[in-house]
């Protein structure tokens, strides 16, 4: 997980722009900063229906704020996989922050997926696979779904990608594969990205239907599919899909690289090392020894700041 206690609190300590953005938050969902910064998470309840969520997208709009009104950075385009996608949405202007956490306190009540507790609990499993396997092909007649495609990693001849499904599918599909080949996560109870998620896309869909969707001040290149979403109804579509769909990090980074992106700057806790096989420079930026090192980037890129 990438929301664990303390993340952002470097920051929140060091910079009053992000004390004030804490401050709003804590308007908007009555949770307080050492609330956010410091909770763990609840025996038995999954990360979306804990305080996770909601501290790691504080983390990332805290640190844009300072890249922001203390030196000028402000991104030219956004993307984000999974989570990072609804924030990111944010970031480019297509969603008010206001309408995100509440949205965020609204998925805290998420119901218990079907079965949490018996034998038919949901879960992911990781597997590397060579790089151009047909996965679908490899996945039918099971039931078991592509979640997420992490991109290439070793040598470059294969790729990480989760699956997910119920335990005891997945564990059946593992047994057709060389023995260590698919690790089930013993964490997650939920299948994330797959059509196991329907009912939290129902759940979800009156309050997706009454926000208001923008269109974005800059390119939010999809997670989804290779594609570039600059209209408030492709972001609306993005929300909608994303717990049903999977998700993929090369379709990201070719949306970013086609659209001539020089540098990109990581915001806020992740697993950085997923972005690191692109054609362009990245910088992870969640300490403030990290908003120096953008800066040093920046200069040597020859990247002028924005104006506005």
């Amino acid at each position: 997980m990438n929301d664990e206690p303390g993340a952002g609190s470097e920051l929140y300590e060091l910079f009053p722009v992000v004390r004030r953005c804490y401050e709003q938050i804590e308007e908007w969902t009555g949770l307080d900063a050492q609330r956010i910064l410091t909770e763990g998470r609840e025996a038995g309840k999954e990360h979306r229906q804990g305080i996770g969520p909601i501290r790691q997208a504080a983390a990332v709009l805290g640190i844009a704020d300072v890249l922001a009104e203390e030196y000028g950075i402000a991104p030219r385009a956004v993307s984000g996989l999974s989570f990072g996608a609804l924030v990111g949405a944010s970031l480019a202007g297509a969603v008010e922050r206001r309408e995100l956490f509440e949205l965020l306190m609204r998925m805290r009540e998420l119901p218990v997926p079907a079965g949490a507790d018996g034998a038919r609990r949901q879960g992911v499993a990781a597997i590397r696979v060579p790089y151009d396997l047909d996965l679908e092909e490899r996945l039918d007649g099971h039931a078991v779904y592509l979640s997420a495609d992490l991109g290439r990693v070793g040598s470059g001849d294969e790729r990480m990608v989760l699956l997910a499904g119920y335990r005891s599918d997945l564990e059946e599909f593992g047994t057709q594969l060389p023995p260590g080949s698919l690790q089930v996560s013993p964490e997650h109870g939920i299948a994330f990205h797959s059509p196991l998620q329907q009912d939290i896309a129902e759940f979800l869909e009156p309050m997706l239907k009454e926000m208001d969707f923008r269109d974005p001040r800059v390119p939010v290149y999809s997670c989804l599919e290779p594609k570039a979403l600059t209209t408030g109804e492709e972001i609306r579509d993005l929300f909608r899909r994303n717990p049903t769909d999977p998700v993929s990090v090369p379709y990201m980074m070719s949306g970013l690289e086609r659209g001539g992106v020089e540098l990109g700057l990581v915001l806020g806790p992740c697993s950085f090392g997923t972005f690191l096989r692109s054609s362009f420079s990245v910088v992870h930026v969640e300490s403030p020894d990290h908003v120096f090192e953008a800066m040093t980037a920046i200069y040597e890129l020859g990247i002028e700041l924005s104006s506005n």
